[in-house]
C-alpha cells in the first residue's frame, strides 16, 4: 500500500548495478511499515526497474551522460525541493560521497558501510564459515540500515514479508504473452555481466529440459551465448525460443513473471525473478553463498562445487587454479540435473 500524501518522505540512493538494486529493495519493507513515503535515485538505465513498485512514490533517474557536474547540480536541486526526513545512501561510492555534504544540509544521512574486513576474512583468510554473509546476506544488510535509521528516530517497524520485491502489472504480463509458448515453460539466463561467472553447459542443459517443456532464453544484447542455447532447445522442442536482445528490461521482467522455472548464472536477472516471487536456481562458480549475493528464498536452489578456492572473488576475473575455472567447467550437467529433478524441474 502506498503511503498517504502527507507521510514523511525519505530518499533512498542506489545507483547500480542491476542485482544490487534488486537486493536494495529489502530496505523498503520496514520503511513502509513505519509509514514513510520513499523516493529513489538510481541511474537512468535502471529507473524502469522500480516502475509500479507500491512502496515507491517517485524515481529520480540520474543521467551521468549530460556531464557529472550538471547531473549532480540537477539532482541536488531536485532533492532540495522534497524536504526529506532522512536519506539512506545504499551506494556509498565516490559519487554519492561527493553528494553527502550537500545532502547533510537538508536531512540526516545514513550510509551503508563497505564490509571490507569481512570480505577479506571470507576471501583471503577462508573464514567464510564463521564470517560469511550467507544466502540473502547482502539484502539483509540493506534492510538493517533502514531499521537502524528508524531506531535512531525511536521507531522499530518490522516487516516479515518477502526480503526483496518488484512489481509487474497485469497489463505488462499480457503484453508479452504472444512472445511465449503456451503452458509451463523454463526460462534460462545463460549470460551475465561477467563472462567469468558463466556456466559453459547451458546448451546441453537446454536440450535436456526441452524434452519435457519449452525453453525460453533471455539475455541482453551482448549475451551472444543465448542463440546457441536456444538452438539446442529448439532442436528438441520447436516451441523453444530465444528472446535475446528482443525485450526491454520491463518486458524481460514480465516474461519471468510468467515462467514456471528459472535457471541462471549468478546474475541480476535471477535476483529479479526472486523479487517477483519466483523460486529459482542460481549456478555459482567463483562466487559462493558466503559472499551474500546468492538467492534467498527457501525453495530457491544454489548449485556449485565444494572447492577450497571458492569463493575467489565477486567476479572470478582471476582464476586461482591457473585459469582452468574448475568451479564452472567441473560442474557437470548430470550433477545439475539430478538436483533440479529433486525440485521438480522437467529434466
Amino acid at each position: 500500500m502506498n503511503a498517504p500524501p502527507n507521510a514523511p518522505h525519505i530518499l533512498l540512493i542506489r545507483l547500480s548495478s542491476l542485482g544490487d538494486i534488486v537486493l536494495s529493495t529489502a530496505a523498503l519493507a520496514p520503511l513502509r511499515a513505519a509509514g514513510y513515503a520513499v523516493s529513489v535515485v538510481t541511474k537512468s538505465e535502471f529507473a524502469s526497474l522500480w516502475k509500479g513498485h507500491p512502496d515507491i512514490r517517485e524515481v529520480y533517474a540520474y543521467d551521468k551522460k549530460i556531464g557529472e557536474t550538471e547531473a549532480r547540480q540537477e539532482f541536488l536541486q531536485w532533492a532540495r525541493s522534497k524536504n526529506f526526513a532522512f536519506v539512506l545512501d545504499l551506494q556509498n561510492s565516490w559519487r554519492t560521497w561527493s553528494w553527502r555534504w550537500a545532502l547533510r544540509g537538508m536531512a540526516p544521512v545514513y550510509v551503508l558501510g563497505k564490509p571490507r574486513l569481512r570480505e577479506w576474512l571470507v576471501l583471503v583468510f577462508r573464514l567464510g564459515k564463521f564470517f560469511g554473509f550467507g544466502r540473502g546476506g547482502r539484502a539483509r544488510r540493506f534492510r538493517r540500515l533502514a531499521e537502524h535509521a528508524l531506531a535512531v528516530r525511536g521507531q522499530f517497524a518490522m516487516d516479515s514479508g518477502s526480503l526483496t520485491r518488484l512489481h509487474i502489472s497485469d497489463e505488462e504480463k499480457a503484453a508479452v504473452k504472444s512472445l511465449l509458448p503456451a503452458g509451463d515453460f523454463v526460462v534460462l539466463l545463460p549470460g551475465g555481466a561477467w563472462k567469468s561467472k558463466e556456466w559453459p553447459y547451458f546448451s546441453e542443459l537446454a536440450g535436456l529440459l526441452a524434452r519435457k517443456a519449452p525453453v525460453v532464453v533471455l539475455g541482453g544484447a551482448n549475451d551472444n551465448i543465448c542463440e546457441s542455447v536456444a538452438a539446442s532447445a529448439r532442436s528438441v522442442n520447436k516451441e523453444s525460443r530465444s528472446l535475446h536482445g528482443k525485450t526491454s528490461l520491463r518486458e524481460s521482467m514480465a516474461v519471468l513473471a510468467h515462467a514456471r522455472w528459472v535457471i541462471g548464472n549468478d546474475t541480476g536477472m535471477v535476483h529479479v525473478a526472486e523479487a517477483l516471487g519466483k523460486d529459482v536456481t542460481m549456478i555459482e562458480g567463483p562466487t559462493h553463498p558466503q559472499m551474500g549475493f546468492s538467492v534467498y528464498r527457501e525453495r530457491s536452489l544454489v548449485l556449485g562445487l565444494k572447492l577450497a578456492c571458492r569463493p575467489c572473488s565477486k567476479s572470478g576475473r582471476i582464476c586461482m587454479r591457473f585459469g582452468t575455472r574448475h568451479c564452472l567447467y567441473g560442474l557437470a550437467v548430470s550433477d545439475v540435473t539430478s538436483r533440479l529433478r529433486e525440485r521438480g524441474y522437467p529434466c
